[in-house]
């Protein structure tokens, strides 16, 4: 009953109100964009990082951190596609199997390792991904990763839409399960843990227990998004597990707002579309190829400083995201319309005052 009477409350609030005209903007700009490389290489893959730094930033709305995230990436994708080719598991099935399979793995890694310190567990994760990395490296013969393998589709090729619906429906699932989680009793939990551990262990919460919780709800997300990555690309490589893939959802969750359901959602926006189309301005950073002697083309040099610089300037002055913008847009906007509404409404008690006094002196003026 607990369970029902939450997931009623998130079902009639504004977020979810919000979120809903969100999912349905989504469905349908599709049908206004005739380009397949927009649709499967740029819009699809926003969700499917959308919902990969989301599965980071349940672990940051507890209170810890990862540094070798991928690795369960990594494993999601794998576990999807080899399940699929070799067990012949079906592919949308394979999808949620090797959530679970990457699930099962985080509950490993946490069982021996939730009760470090945040960075400290940061650590592991990330030497934990250099461990997968090499261990699939050794056993390319049954992996395959080195040179990549195709991942069974779900939708014979080219099928961009149907697998985009099919991620759209998948992350929006997953999103709202996720927001459900952070506004649950669970989610109080996480947060006090974040805020306070020492102060919630006091007040008889069994940290580890919710840290390893956090921990495996994370992983079963993160390997989940794996997979539909590996259904996007339609191969599967080992360089998953690069940290460059580790770092994305740290950048995203940071850009957009931390701890926050939206955050990541507009982090990945931003990212992905950096990554997709600032490459395009390469043939105008040409002028300043002589500050970079020995480089034919500056503009990988000077996307990654202008990332840095973007990164930066987030941080030092809007420690809670670009959300925060929002919010605080939202705020104004709230704030301005109840000062308008205040004003007409003093306005029409007025005039309603005054229309009976100009009623009553036209009656005299008729009856004289």
């Amino acid at each position: 009953m607990d369970f029902m009477a939450e997931l009623l409350k998130i079902l009639r609030s504004r977020k979810f109100l919000i979120a809903a005209i969100m999912v349905v903007f989504v469905a349908l700009l599709p049908l206004f964009v005739e380009s397949d490389y927009i649709v499967g290489d740029v819009f699809t893959v926003m969700m499917v990082f959308a919902l990969y730094a989301s599965s980071w930033n349940i672990l940051a709305y507890s209170g810890q951190g990862s540094l070798g995230h991928a690795s369960f990436l990594g494993i999601g994708s794998f576990a999807s596609a080899l399940l699929a080719s070799k067990a012949g598991l079906p592919p949308v099935l394979g999808l949620f199997v090797g959530g679970l399979f990457s699930a099962g793995i985080g509950l490993l890694i946490g069982l021996a390792c939730v009760r470090l310190k945040a960075w400290f567990l940061a650590m592991v994760t990330f030497g934990f991904s250099v461990i997968i990395l090499a261990v699939i490296s050794q056993f390319d013969s049954f992996f395959g990763g080195m040179n990549g393998f195709k991942t069974p589709a779900i939708f014979p090729h080219p099928a961009v839409f149907p697998l985009y619906y099919l991620t759209l429906v998948i992350v929006a699932v997953s999103i709202v399960l996720i927001f459900w989680v952070m506004k649950s009793k669970l989610g109080l939990a996480f947060k006090a843990i974040r805020e306070n551990e020492p102060e919630a262990r006091m007040v008889g919460i069994n940290t580890g227990k919710y840290k390893l919780l956090a921990f495996v709800i994370s992983t079963f997300f993160a390997g989940l998004a794996g997979g539909l990555f590996a259904q996007n690309t339609g191969a599967v490589q080992v360089s998953i597990f690069e940290p460059s893939y580790s770092f994305l959802p740290l950048i995203m969750a940071v850009i957009g707002g931390l701890a926050t359901v939206e955050g990541p959602l507009i982090g990945s926006v931003i990212i992905v579309s950096i990554n997709e189309f600032l490459p395009y301005a390469d043939p105008y950073l040409q002028v300043l190829s002589p500050l970079f002697p020995g480089v034919s083309n500056p503009g990988p040099q000077l996307r990654l400083l202008l990332l840095g610089i973007f990164l930066i300037v987030v941080v030092i002055f809007l420690p809670k995201g670009i959300t925060s913008i929002f919010h605080r847009a939202y705020g104004y906007l709230c704030f301005y319309a109840a000062k308008a509404y205040s004003y007409l409404l003093m306005k029409a008690s007025k005039l309603y005052a005054y229309l009976p006094k100009r009623q009553g002196k036209a009656n005299k003026i008729e009856g004289k």
